[in-house]
C-alpha cells in the first residue's frame, strides 16, 4: 500500500498541499482532504458514530505511513488535524479491533506556516500519540511560507529529502 497524506487544511490548494507536492513524488501517495470528510468531534456518547471517521480508519490501516500534513495554526496543528487526533480515542473504546492495527504504523507531520520555525512543542503531541498507541513517529518537516512561496530557497530540496527519507523507511 502506498503512504496516504492526510491533508488537514482549510485551503485545499494553499501552501500545505504545495509542500505535500514538493515532497512527495506524483503518484506515490494516496490523498485524502479531510476537510472535504464529514468528520465529528470526539464524543464520548459516541454521537458521531455515523460519520465519516471509520470508514477512513478502516481504509487508513492498510497504509504503511502516515502523513498528516498541516498549517502552522496558533503555534499547534490545525483543527482538522487535532479533531482527527481526537477521533482515534474512538479505536481505543467503541472500535477495539482498528485500534489495535495502529501498532506499527509511521506517523510523520509536513507543516508550514509564516513563522521561521514551528514551536518546540509541535511535536509532542504527535509523539506522544504515536507511543500511547504503538506507532512511529517518523518526525516533521517544516517549512516556512511567505504568500504563496516558501521563504528559503532551499526548502523545496530539504522538502525531497524528507519525503525520500519517509518513503525508504516504510517501504
Amino acid at each position: 500500500m502506498r503512504p496516504a497524506v492526510l491533508l488537514a487544511s482549510s485551503r485545499p490548494n494553499g501552501n500545505t498541499r504545495a509542500l505535500v507536492e514538493m515532497t512527495l513524488p506524483p503518484n506515490s501517495f494516496d490523498l485524502v482532504d479531510l476537510s472535504a470528510l464529514r468528520i465529528g468531534y470526539y464524543s464520548y456518547s459516541n454521537e458521531n458514530a455515523g460519520d465519516d471517521f471509520i470508514p477512513l480508519i478502516e481504509k487508513l490501516v492498510a497504509c504503511p505511513l502516515w502523513i498528516i500534513a498541516t498549517p502552522l495554526y496558533w503555534y499547534t496543528m490545525s483543527a482538522q488535524a487535532k479533531t482527527f487526533l481526537d477521533r482515534i480515542s474512538d479505536l481505543l473504546s467503541t472500535r477495539k479491533d482498528l485500534g489495535r492495527q495502529l501498532r506499527g504504523k509511521q506517523l510523520a507531520v509536513l507543516c508550514c506556516g509564516t513563522d521561521p520555525s514551528a514551536p518546540d512543542s509541535f511535536d509532542e503531541p504527535f509523539a506522544l500519540s504515536c507511543q500511547y498507541l504503538g506507532m512511529v513517529f517518523a518526525g516533521t518537516h517544516y517549512a516556512q511560507f511567505e504568500g504563496r512561496a516558501p521563504a528559503l530557497p532551499d526548502t523545496p530540496q530539504l522538502a525531497v529529502d524528507f519525503g525520500r527519507e519517509l518513503l525508504s523507511e516504510s517501504t
